[in-house]
Formats: C-alpha cells, structure tokens, sequence
C-alpha cells in the first residue's frame, strides 16, 4: 500500500459517523430545506479526514446580472443581509444551458470580498450565467467547528510538538495549527508564539483534517447546518488539497463521475491522485486511461484491480493531489445528476 508523505499525515484511522436528514424551516427563508448533522469519532493517536456538509445558508435565488466578478443577484430575503468582510461565500447550485454563449460556473463557490446591495463581489474561476441559481452561506472558522477555546476536547500544548493538530490546505500547501494551553488561543504551527488563528476562515469547498497525539480520549465532534445540493467544484492548486464531501450519502469512485473531472493518466505519474480512507488506512486511487493493466480505476501499487466499487463515506473529506493537465476538481451530486 503507498501512501502520502509522511511529512504530511500519518495513518488515517477509521472515523465512525452517523448520518440523519431530516426537513426542517430556515429561520431566514421561507422555504423548506433539508437540514443534515452529522456526528465523527476523532480517535487519539489517529489523523481523520473531516468533511464539513452542513452549513448556514443566509440567502438564495438566481444570478440577474454578471460584470466580471461582480454579480447582481434576485435572493430570498428581497434584501441581501450584510455579507461582505470574507466571511461568506456563494455557490451556483444550477445551469443555466439555455443561455446564449453559456459557460458553466455550476458547482463552483467563492468568498465573498465585497457588497453592493444586491451586488456581491466573488472571484469564481468560471463566470455563472443569467438565470443560474445561487446559494450564499456563512464560511466556518477555526474556532467555529472546534471552540474558540477549544470546547472541542482537543488535546493542546505549549508547543505543536505534544499537541493534536488540525490542519486547513491553501494554495496547495497544508498548513497545522493547534490550540496554545498557555495562551488559550489557536496558533499556527509555524509560529506558536504569533497571533490568535481562530478566525481563520475554512476556505469554500475545503475540508479539515485532524491529527491527535495518543493523549486524552476519543472525542465527538458534531456538526450540523442545511445541505447544499448540486455539483461540488472544489478550488484546487498543483500540490495536495483537503477537499470538502459536501454529501450526505454515499458513492463510489465509478458512479461518482470523479474521472470525467480530474486528469487521468496511464500511470500514477501521469494522472491525479484521490486519497481515501478506510478503517485507519489512507490509499491513492487514479483513473487509468489506458496501456498495460486496461482502463479504470486503480490504486496505487496495483496496476491491474479494478477499483471502481471504493466508496466514498458522507462525513470524509477527501486528499486530493493535483499532478497532471489543469487544475480541477468537481464531484456531481450523488444519484442526482
């Protein structure tokens, strides 16, 4: 079995959830949402791959006008809320085909840096379209998902040497954090003495993970929020990205449409690599696209397997290695597109 760096995880162990929807009325729009929670087991000495499915939506509706990165929107409520400052973010969750010279923006999310009434500001790698429907929700925070003083459970230190790590990617790059005990506050690995990290935004479309130190006891990290439905295109650089499952069911690598949105190869050198885990063991799949051992896909070390039938779990985040073509990651919803 091959896996990741060790400089950069070490074994994942088994994340126990458990999974409920149920309807239920947002306290902002007056429509029926599904409202999700979703409960992970974050055992000591083990590193766990969080996805972040539930979210606050604060607004909804279609795209009315698009200027560059400037977008004017038609939202439930009439009137935007203040959605500005980098802590919100909007997501096409729809396409419209019919519209002439379409592109497709769906699936794709952006922070938000700036509003205009009914106008929002998002740098979206691909311009949505009139008509496409849009969702704005509240981005999550260190201190959001673990406590700003670590209500979590997690075990801190004076130094990230005795301390669980959690870890956020940016630009490619996977970057620790931890809580200080003699601070009581969040800081960066890479400086332990520096400024309190627990505002520090979950960027859209990206998942967490935690590494623990054999100290403590396993801890339940619950999370709950409305589900945001359709494609999920996750913002990815060259390098390693911890990418958000933002479903709360789940799929397999061959019915998740994964190969038609990532770059294949006929080797693991040529081709994107997809880390999943199951039971504590972290294992590299890529979309085989021909030569010796056939097409589909596979896992690292092994040719010749077909691996199509390895699920993807709700409540997993995924590692996802950005080597070959142009970036880009999108994941359809499952049984649904």
């Amino acid at each position: 079995m091959i896996r990741p760096p060790l400089t950069l995880l070490t074994l994942l162990a088994l994340t126990t959830f458990c999974v409920g929807t149920v309807r239920g009325q947002s306290d902002m729009l007056p429509m029926s949402r599904t409202v999700g929670s979703i409960s992970l087991t974050l055992p000591k000495n083990a590193t766990t791959l969080v996805a972040l499915p539930n979210v606050k939506i604060v607004a909804d509706g279609t795209i009315s006008a698009v200027a560059g990165d400037n977008l004017t929107v038609a939202s439930t409520p009439a009137v935007l809320p203040d959605v500005s400052g980098s802590a919100y973010a909007i997501k096409i969750t729809s396409r419209n085909s019919h519209a002439a010279g379409s592109t497709n923006a769906y699936g794709l999310s952006a922070t938000i840096t700036a509003q205009a009434g009914q106008e929002v500001t998002a740098d979206l790698s691909t311009a949505p379209n009139v008509g496409d429907s849009f969702v704005i929700y509240e981005l999550s925070t260190i201190a959001d998902i673990f406590g700003a003083n670590n209500s979590a459970g997690l075990h801190g230190g004076i130094t990230p040497a005795v301390a669980d790590i959690v870890s956020l990617t940016s630009g490619g790059e996977i970057i620790g954090y931890f809580y200080n005990t003699s601070a009581n506050a969040w800081r960066l690995v890479s400086a332990p003495d520096g400024a309190n990290q627990g505002d520090t935004v979950i960027e859209s479309g990206s998942g967490v993970m935690v590494t623990r130190q054999d100290e403590g006891s396993a801890i339940t990290l619950r999370l709950s929020g409305e589900v945001v439905t359709g494609r999920h295109a996750a913002n990815v650089g060259s390098g390693f990205s911890i990418v958000n499952n933002p479903f709360l069911i789940p799929t397999t690598l061959a019915a998740s449409s994964l190969q038609d949105n990532i770059t294949g190869g006929t080797g693991p050198g040529a081709a994107d690599i997809v880390y999943l885990e199951s039971a504590g063991e972290l294992t590299g799949y890529y979309y085989k696209t021909g030569g010796i051992g056939g097409t589909g896909w596979r896992a690292l070390g092994d040719n010749v397997t077909d691996q199509g039938a390895t699920i993807i779990a709700p409540g997993k985040a995924i590692l996802f290695k950005e080597i070959a073509g142009s970036a880009g990651f999108a994941l359809p919803e499952p049984f649904a597109e």
